[in-house]
């Protein structure tokens, strides 16, 4: 099992790298846009050029998620022996949770906006 500190500083690298992968994210999202917009362009690359978003949407998402799972696992660890470090995990999960709900309500909007 990973210890609380491991999951403390991966909630901690999610904070600090979730604004990074949102501007890629959003970088990649007028690339694909203008990829799709160019009718000269294949449907192949089309295709492609939108799965790639979608995988770069799924990572960004992806690792404040692996924060929260690890909190959780570590913090439910904590309590079942007697060792400390429950607290880290819960800061841990805290950290975690806010992060990964910025991430999914920037994801909706990123959604909404490449509808509009």
């Amino acid at each position: 099992m990973k210890s609380p500190v491991t999951s403390f500083v991966l909630a901690l690298v999610s904070v600090i790298l979730t604004p990074i992968l949102l501007f890629i994210e959003f970088t990649a999202l007028f690339g694909v846009a203008m990829i799709t917009y160019e009718s000269a362009n294949p449907l192949w690359v089309k295709i492609i050029s939108v799965v790639v978003l979608i995988l770069i949407g799924l990572f960004v998402l992806a690792v404040p998620v692996l924060a929260l799972i690890m909190g959780t696992k570590s913090r439910a660890a904590a309590k079942s022996t007697p060792t400390e470090g429950a607290g880290l995990a819960t800061a841990a999960m805290v950290i975690a949770g806010i992060v990964t709900a910025v991430v999914v309500v920037t994801q909706v909007y990123v959604i909404y906006s490449s509808f509009a």
